[in-house]
């Protein structure tokens, strides 16, 4: 593992950790997060009001679309992350995918209504998002260093998570005084306020990064086509021992994430069907799960730092399990809530969490790649969750049976991270392996 050359350090009285790069970075985050807040967890709701015919079969459709968008990504990530690396710039690929998101968001209101031509802009909006997401991530490992790794990601994921308020907090002005049953027909146009709010801050976060993180010198003048990018992704492929670690933690990661994503497009439909919620009142329930969130995503960050990353996401698997099980088998009107203040607890911040680990993981030169083998260890392995939650849900007649079918992700995720050798961040910025348990 190589030794990170930290940022220089800040002369203010902000911790040294708290630099310009991270600040611009967790900008970006921001930008992010007022689409990912809103659009993939609401959507399956906009798109069962619009389509015609069995509820059923249109719950089943809906796991696919998720599952193909999310399939496409996963697959296109490595290859962009390669091409990024080879080319020694990151600011082109964000900054295409980005727009691109931008652009199908607000698209959606002029389809509202047809079932297709929404789910197309959707697939398009989403496997853009998580391009630019993926390389995005990569950045961490340059704008802090090794000894921060855990505290700035946490700080980006919490920063996220005002955005998400943001665009929550614009959904709800959009519904207030809307009739229950209108209310769905409105979330198109929520999503325009987000795609509009997700240019607003995505402009100054891309400013800010493009000059203060540099391109990776060694591979700062090389030149690379899409065939270099398909070559080199096929060459670590064959060469995945020489990753050995990073490939087994995504594994552990891709376990996790499968379970994280099918709660994203299914949960708003599980709580509106088991607890009779109108949009507003889940519109009012996200809201409460970033309120939770933020802090609780800065204080894992912390504690991932001091009390290690296999050991912090333990816990909060284990919190993210008794969350599932409590949405599947509890009654009553407080369940919602409870169950949103345990995800609120640990969903975002197991996923900054798992970011930091892989950034403990990677090379400096390799990390764009490798963090499009972390999309696409998340996406691939997601687009199982969601027709598995489909299937079973239409087969069984049950919710409660398909969310209960997410534990032994759970379970077999936490198991291969017990083999993982995670690096421990030593005093100078650097990294040493700590052996698995």
């Amino acid at each position: 593992m190589t030794n990170r050359r930290p940022p220089p350090r800040s002369t203010s009285r902000l911790p040294p950790w708290l630099t310009r790069p991270v600040v611009a970075w967790a900008i970006y985050d921001v930008a992010s997060s007022t689409y990912a807040a809103l659009v993939p967890t609401f959507f399956g709701v906009v798109f069962l009001t619009a389509h015609a015919g069995d509820p059923a079969i249109a719950q089943a459709r809906w796991g696919g679309i998720a599952a193909v968008s999310l399939l496409v990504a996963g697959l296109l990530a490595p290859v962009v992350g390669a091409w990024s690396d080879r080319r020694g710039r990151w600011f082109g690929p964000v900054a295409a995918a980005t727009t691109l998101c931008i652009a199908a968001t607000l698209a959606m209101p002029g389809v509202a209504g047809q079932a297709l031509a929404l789910a197309a802009l959707f697939s398009v909006a989403q496997v853009s998002q998580i391009l630019a997401a993926a390389v995005y991530d990569s950045l961490l490992v340059r704008v802090t260093s090794s000894r921060h790794v855990g505290r700035v990601s946490g700080f980006g994921w919490a920063c996220g998570f005002v955005g998400g308020i943001a665009s929550l907090a614009a959904a709800l002005v959009l519904m207030r005084g809307t009739p229950d049953d209108a209310q769905a027909a409105l979330l198109p146009y929520a999503f325009l306020v987000a795609g509009l709010l997700y240019a607003l801050f995505a402009v100054p976060g891309l400013a800010g990064l493009r000059g203060l993180v540099p391109a990776s010198s060694s591979n700062a003048a090389a030149p690379a086509s899409l065939a270099d990018a398909l070559r080199g992704v096929a060459t670590t492929l064959r060469r995945w021992r020489e990753q050995r670690e990073p490939f087994r933690f995504l594994l552990a990661y891709y376990l996790f994430n499968d379970v994280l994503v099918t709660l994203v497009f299914f949960i708003a439909i599980v709580l509106r069907a088991r607890f009779g919620l109108t949009v507003e009142g889940l519109l009012w329930l996200a809201l409460l799960y970033h309120v939770i969130a933020l802090p609780a995503t800065l204080a894992f960050g912390l504690v991932a730092d001091h009390w290690g990353q296999r050991r912090t996401i333990y816990l909060q698997v284990a919190i993210l399990g008794a969350a599932i099980a409590l949405l599947a088998l509890g009654s009553g009107a407080g369940v919602p809530v409870a169950v949103i203040v345990l995800l609120g607890l640990v969903y975002g911040s197991l996923q900054a969490v798992c970011r930091s680990t892989l950034a403990l993981l990677v090379d400096d030169h390799r990390s764009a790649e490798i963090f499009g083998f972390n999309a696409m260890a998340g996406r691939v392995s997601a687009a199982i969750g969601p027709i598995l939650f489909g299937a079973v849900a239409a087969t069984t007649g049950s919710q409660s049976f398909a969310l209960l079918s997410l534990l032994p992700f759970l379970l077999a995720g936490a198991w291969v991270l017990g083999a993982v050798r995670i690096p421990e961040a030593t005093a100078e910025g650097g990294t040493h392996a700590r052996e698995p348990g």
